[in-house]
């Protein structure tokens, strides 16, 4: 079933039950920071209903009282892992209308939710059809048809302009991701810092691509946030890695930047204005940010774990035991 007419299906129940109130996004690790694309950009344009982000198992546990047959609930996981699969039957038994993302229609997620997103994945990904690229769509389908928003028709286009500017931005970073593998595939700490539409971006690096991966001790810091303490470990030992974004919360990241070309030595920054993201209407480039940049920074990770002879498959804890 296309997402326009998911939605669509989607809005005539929400508006025989008394209009939509709120949309959550739940999912654990990358998938987590795969969906947050589309957070980001209903956080930042609905007008008339809230948007909550929850991990898989807080959703559980700490179960919010306002989830109801009024919220959608849309739910991330590739091959379902357990707690997001219990999470979509908590949805479900709650009354929410739940929209499961996941990689085959074979999981559990797909077999659950009330409705099935099922995303380009592995090798051979298709990044306008990613995980990242579909919570986008959602989130850009539901603005429209529950708020009639305004630039919907520009956010179409650049979902087809979206794999050839990728295709472009791995040409133009493999040197910098060779630089980065040769200079740092040694060190044991790396401090990430983002904003905006690439806080997921750095999420992903700092959790999944470098802790989870690489088994480097890695933290990630909100730019915004940098300045309220974390700024004080600055010096010259840890790697500190910026993502700059674009759009509305750059200024961020450059007054990071400012300070680490003063008080760091080992600095490595990662920016998505040296992408063609231009290439994408004004409006709703800064939404596409992350499905660009975070397949950026994980071949940057990858360049790193060949040098190291690192598998990014390779995990001590997961998959390996019960836990």
């Amino acid at each position: 079933m296309e997402i326009t007419n998911i939605i669509s299906e989607i809005k005539e129940k929400i508006d025989r039950r008394g209009g939509l109130k709120a949309v959550y996004f739940v999912g654990l690790g990358g998938s987590l920071a795969a969906i947050y694309p589309g957070k980001y950009l209903l956080t930042d344009e609905a007008k008339n209903f809230g948007v909550f982000s929850y991990t898989s198992n807080e959703f559980i546990y700490s179960n919010p009282k306002s989830l109801d047959e009024r919220c959608i609930c849309i739910l991330c996981s590739l091959k379902g892992t357990e707690e997001t699969v219990e999470a979509v039957k908590h949805a479900n038994k709650s009354g929410a209308i739940t929209i499961s993302m996941t990689g085959s229609d074979d999981t559990e997620m797909a077999k659950l939710g009330q409705y099935q997103v099922i995303y380009s994945n592995g090798d051979n990904q298709i990044y306008s059809k990613s995980n990242q690229s579909n919570s986008l769509r959602l989130a850009f389908e539901i603005l429209k048809q529950f708020e009639n928003y305004k630039y919907y028709n520009e956010a179409m286009d650049a979902f087809t302009k979206l794999d050839d500017i990728f295709v472009d931005a791995k040409k133009k970073f493999t040197e910098k991701a060779i630089k980065f593998a040769l200079d740092y595939k040694d060190e044991d700490m790396f401090y990430i810092m983002a904003s905006g539409p690439c806080w997921g971006t750095g999420y992903s690096m700092a959790y999944c691509h470098l802790m989870e991966m690489q088994w480097k001790n890695a933290s990630v810091i909100h730019s915004g946030e940098f300045f309220q303490g974390p700024f004080e470990i600055t010096d010259e030992k840890p790697v500190m890695i910026l993502i700059k974004s674009i759009g509305k919360t750059r200024y961020l990241d450059e007054r990071v930047e400012r300070f680490l070309n003063k008080f760091a030595n080992k600095v490595f920054i990662l920016d998505a204005k040296d992408t063609k993201l231009d290439l994408i209407d004004k409006n709703v480039s800064e939404y596409f940010t992350s499905v660009i940049m975070l397949p950026i920074e994980r071949y940057t990770i990858s360049k790193m774990a060949n040098m190291r002879n690192h598998s990014m498959n390779k995990r001590r804890y997961m998959w390996q035991l019960d836990y």
